[in-house]
């Protein structure tokens, strides 16, 4: 689910590390959930008018929902252990 959202409350339908398949777009940048991480990619200006500090607001509430979330962890660890890749059938084979 792809979503923009100008204002600056946080979308009750994007829960950070809640599922593996929500994403929401802020300007030009998405925002991909995670249950182990969430990515940032694209890109987005922060404009000195309305338009950017909507965008400012909406990212700056995101995060914070992120690390609200971690802070509400009580056994976080110190860091993740390395993916281990998995193999993949070639489709073309």
């Amino acid at each position: 689910m792809t979503t923009h959202r100008p204002t600056s409350q946080p979308d009750p339908a994007l829960v950070p590390f809640a599922d593996n398949s929500a994403s929401r777009t802020i300007g030009g940048m998405t925002v991909e959930n995670g249950t182990d991480s969430i990515a940032f990619y694209g890109q987005t200006d922060l404009s000195r008018d309305r338009a950017g500090l909507e965008r400012a607001r909406a990212l700056l509430a995101f995060m914070q929902q992120v690390v609200e979330t971690l802070e509400a962890q009580k056994d976080l660890p110190d860091a993740l252990p390395p993916r281990k890749p998995a193999r993949v059938a070639n489709p073309f084979a």
